[in-house]
């Protein structure tokens, strides 16, 4: 990055937005990225998770020029468009929801949490939302007060709601068995008492917090629970929805059924865009104009979001998933078994997190070692970074539209800068 960015970066933008990346992206095309200076990068950073069908897919791209010739905005509140109605429409059709659905369609993940969470409370007529420990759900107050990963996403701007608290998530790796969680479950919420809860709200797979999944019985269990006791069951799937987890959407990989769930990221391929999608009565329930969005529905954002279920129904990406997650795990499973601070490799289809700690035997978490690889992969010329409430957890968030070969090269890339360490 040259000195006169630089400068402008610090002159300009607050401390805590810096970018760790330092260059400036000059261009990028599927799964590669190239700097201002030339360096070209094999981006498994994916803008955290969202380019699922690549940087500048060709069908997306002719989807939102088409729609740049007629019209770029438009509330839909007061003027509906066809590009949202059909966005609607089509997740409707593709969510696994054991019901009629509706869609309601909003900016950012962050804001499709808050309103699931306002439909919930209003729903139900009850006010309490358990979430879990390591869950991430956004930047915005209650967002945050549902987060639950302290550092650095709620350090210092509490407090938060007092209707939010947490339990446990499984973690098998560091002793928190399915069963362990499911008591723990149970006993917080008969602590706080089952008829105030309006919901629960989980992430099929941690992404802040580490790059978890939880397991179907797990899943499956809460859901029982939540039936029985009349508590809805909210799936974030910010980050496992649109292909990461080798389905369309983490609840098939997983074969559970939410009541709602919110959506974004993979929505759009890099358009603003993200969603509610809930059973039509508890989507129905809330009074005229009692949820909304000025620039909610985009029509160019729908217009992308189109274009990815284009690429959804005419290119194998499920099937490439399954095949990069076979050529991925067989590579980092084989640097396990040479390198013993490789404590853990984990998680659904290619959404992939390497644990890494001081000793196998010890599992002491190791930020540092974690940091000193993504430094050297990032000199190899393949983009990580990491996650975990330690920190020490290197996740692997590329393309589903990566070329088998580029696949291969990351992987290649991943051990020789392990092999560095």
């Amino acid at each position: 990055m040259s000195k006169l960015v630089k400068n402008q970066l610090q002159a300009n933008v607050p401390n805590a937005w810096t970018p760790t990346f330092e260059s400036t992206i000059a261009k990028a095309l599927n799964a590669e990225i190239w700097d201002t200076e030339g360096n070209r990068f094999l981006d498994y950073v994916g803008g955290y998770a969202v380019l699922n069908t690549g940087h500048v897919n060709p069908k997306v791209i002719d989807k939102v020029r088409n729609q740049l010739d007629d019209f770029t905005h438009s509330c839909f509140a007061y003027a509906p468009h066809q590009n949202a109605i059909d966005v609607c429409t089509e997740i409707n059709k593709r969510y696994p929801i054991e019901s009629e659905t509706k869609t309601f369609l909003v900016n950012s993940g962050a804001e499709a949490v808050e309103n699931a969470i306002k439909i919930a409370r209003y729903y139900t007529g009850k006010q309490h939302i358990v979430a879990f420990k390591g869950g991430f759900h956004g930047r915005t107050y209650m967002a945050m007060g549902l987060t639950g990963k302290e550092n650095p996403y709620k350090m210092g701007f509490g407090p938060f709601p007092d209707f939010i608290s947490h339990t446990d998530f499984p973690y098998g790796y560091r002793g928190m068995s399915d069963d362990q969680a499911l008591e723990t479950f149970e006993k917080h919420i008969q602590s706080i008492g089952e008829d105030s809860i309006a919901a629960i709200l989980i992430e099929i797979q941690l992404g802040e917090g580490g790059y978890i999944p939880a397991s179907n019985i797990f899943l499956m269990e809460l859901k029982k629970i939540a039936q029985a006791k009349d508590i809805l069951l909210i799936f974030d799937e910010v980050q496992t929805g649109f292909g990461r987890t080798g389905e369309m959407f983490g609840a098939s990989t997983v074969g559970v059924s939410p009541d709602l769930a919110t959506l974004a990221k993979g929505i759009a391929g890099g358009f603003p865009l993200a969603a509610v999608v809930g059973k039509s009565e508890i989507m129905d329930s809330i009074h005229d104009a009692g949820i909304g969005s000025t620039f909610g529905a985009s029509p160019v954002s729908c217009a992308a979001a189109l274009g990815v279920l284009e690429v959804f129904d005419e290119e194998n990406i499920l099937g490439n998933v399954k095949n990069h997650a076979l050529i991925m795990n067989e590579s980092l499973l084989s640097l396990q078994a040479d390198n013993n601070f490789i404590g853990d490799i984990r998680g659904y289809g290619t959404m992939i997190g390497v644990e890494i700690v001081e000793d196998i035997k010890t599992k002491i978490p190791s930020k540092e070692i974690a940091m000193k690889i993504i430094g050297q992969s990032k000199d190899n010329g393949l983009l990580l970074v990491n996650c975990g409430l330690e920190g020490n957890v290197i996740r692997f968030m590329g393309p589903l539209t990566t070329p088998d070969e580029q696949v291969n090269e990351a992987m290649e890339m991943f051990t020789k800068s392990v092999s560095a360490i």
